[in-house]
C-alpha cells in the first residue's frame, strides 16, 4: 500500500485568460494525515484542490492518488470524486434540494445503491455532521453554520478516503468553528485524510499534522507546525502571522521564565499547563 495517497508531480495550472495559477508543484501527502495548507489569497490553495480531483485538469505534470496517475476520462474521473471530496468555501455553491434529507441522499443515490445502503449511508452523515434532528427541515430555512454542516453531510455521504476542504471557517463565529474542527477530528480518527485551507494560523497550528504554506503558485516550504511556524524568514516573506501561543512560549523561553526541556505548546491548554 502506498505511504502517500496523494501526490503531484511537477504540476502546473494556466487558466485560459494566461493566470499562471500553479507553478512546478511537488508535494506528498500522508494517508491518514491532518494537513492543513496556508497562505495569501492567490497563492494557488483553491486551484491545486481543483486539480487534485480531476475538477482541473493539469497544464503540466500529474496528480498521482494511492500510487496510480489520473486518467481524465469520464469512468477514471467519477472514481476520483468519489475518493476525494471537496467542501467548497460558500455552501450555497454547493447546496441545491429542497430538504436537508434530500440533499444528502442526492450523491447516494446517484451511486446506485440499494436503498438500505442509501438509508444507512446518509443517516450516518447527517449524525457524523450533527444535522441529523434538521432532516426534514427546508434548506432555506437554515443557518449559514447549519448549511455548511449539511455541504460536509454530501460529501461523507460518499464514503471518500479524502475530504478537501477550502475555508472552511471562514464568516463562522468561534462557536461554530470549534464545531466544524470537532468534525474534521471525528472524521479524521475513523481513518479519513482530511485536507483544509485556512488563513487561521492559530486553527493551522494548533490542529495540523503536517502544513504546506504557499506563494504564487508553488509550495513555498512544507513541515510540522512548528518547523513552519517557528520560520520568522518564511512568515515574513509569505505575509503570515505567528500564532499567538507560539509567540507567548517563545518569549517566555527568550526571557528565561522556561527551560528548553519544556514541550512546546501546540493550544490554549497546554500553553496555560506551562504557564501555571
Amino acid at each position: 500500500m502506498a505511504e502517500y495517497i496523494i501526490e503531484t508531480r511537477n504540476l502546473s495550472f494556466e487558466y485560459s485568460d494566461g493566470t499562471k495559477a500553479l507553478k512546478n508543484v511537488n508535494l506528498k501527502i500522508k494517508k491518514g494525515k491532518k494537513i492543513a495548507f496556508i497562505g495569501v489569497n492567490g497563492s494557488g490553495k483553491s486551484t491545486l484542490f481543483l486539480n487534485l480531483n480531476g475538477v482541473l485538469k493539469p497544464s503540466e505534470g500529474n496528480v498521482i492518488f494511492k500510487g496510480k496517475e489520473i486518467k481524465y476520462n469520464q469512468r477514471e474521473l467519477n472514481n476520483i470524486r468519489k475518493s476525494i471530496g471537496i467542501v467548497f468555501q460558500d455552501p450555497e455553491n454547493q447546496i441545491f434540494s429542497a430538504s436537508v434529507y434530500q440533499e444528502v441522499s442526492f450523491g447516494a443515490m446517484n451511486l446506485k445503491l440499494t436503498k438500505e445502503e442509501v438509508i444507512r449511508r446518509v443517516d450516518k452523515a447527517l449524525k457524523d455532521t450533527d444535522v441529523y434532528s434538521y432532516k426534514d427541515k427546508a434548506v432555506h430555512f437554515l443557518s449559514y453554520g447549519q448549511k455548511k454542516r449539511v455541504s460536509i453531510a454530501d460529501i461523507l455521504v460518499m464514503e471518500p478516503e479524502v475530504i478537501v476542504f477550502d475555508e472552511p471557517t471562514s464568516s463562522l463565529d468561534p462557536k461554530h468553528s470549534l464545531e466544524l474542527v470537532d468534525i474534521f477530528d471525528n472524521i479524521n480518527r475513523d481513518g479519513m485524510t482530511v485536507i483544509i485551507s485556512t488563513h487561521d494560523v492559530e486553527l493551522a497550528y494548533s490542529w495540523a499534522d503536517y502544513i504546506f504554506v504557499m506563494k504564487d503558485g508553488k509550495v513555498e516550504k512544507e513541515g510540522s507546525p512548528y518547523e513552519i511556524f517557528s520560520d520568522d524568514k518564511l512568515l515574513e516573506s509569505c505575509y503570515l502571522q505567528k500564532p499567538l501561543i507560539l509567540e507567548v512560549y517563545e518569549n517566555m523561553l527568550a526571557s528565561g521564565k522556561l527551560e528548553a526541556s519544556v514541550k512546546i505548546p501546540r493550544n490554549k491548554k497546554e500553553l496555560l499547563e506551562i504557564i501555571n
